[in-house]
């Protein structure tokens, strides 16, 4: 998230914050809390499963920012990103270039960039290779 200024004295957390102040939101920290995610530092996607479990913990999330200055791309974010994913998953065959195992540590820089890049290959399923095939013959 950006900084901000406090726009009047607050208290933020126990701390005076007076007026004029830039205040910085540790969202890292925030993401990987113990108190707020259980066991916040593995890849668990199933934890997402189910419209109760999404709501529990999509108020915990805040991947667009937060408040008046949120992403004004976020909810085209959060429709487009499960079509385009479900999409992929469904037209293409995925192979890890090694071997299965995908390397999650986390590299240095703003955006969290991993370690090592992931290099994978696909190749279109063949009921996507028909369509894609219609397609491109219809252009």
């Amino acid at each position: 998230m950006v900084p901000h200024y406090s726009s009047s004295d607050c208290v933020i957390g126990g701390f005076d914050v007076p007026r004029d102040t830039i205040v910085l939101v540790n969202l890292w920290a925030i993401q990987r809390d113990p108190s707020v995610w259980d066991d916040p530092t593995s890849f668990r996607p199933e934890r997402f499963e189910g419209n109760d479990q999404l709501r529990h913990y999509c108020s915990k999330m805040m991947p667009f920012g937060l408040g008046r200055r949120v992403c004004p791309g976020l909810g085209l974010a959060n429709r487009v990103v499960g079509l385009v994913l479900g999409s992929m998953v469904q037209c293409f065959e995925w192979e890890s270039g090694s071997g299965g195992q995908v390397d999650m540590t986390e590299g240095p820089g703003l955006s969290m960039p991993k370690a090592e890049p992931l290099v994978v290959t696909c190749r279109p399923r063949e009921a996507a290779s028909e369509l894609l095939f219609l397609g491109a013959k219809n252009v």
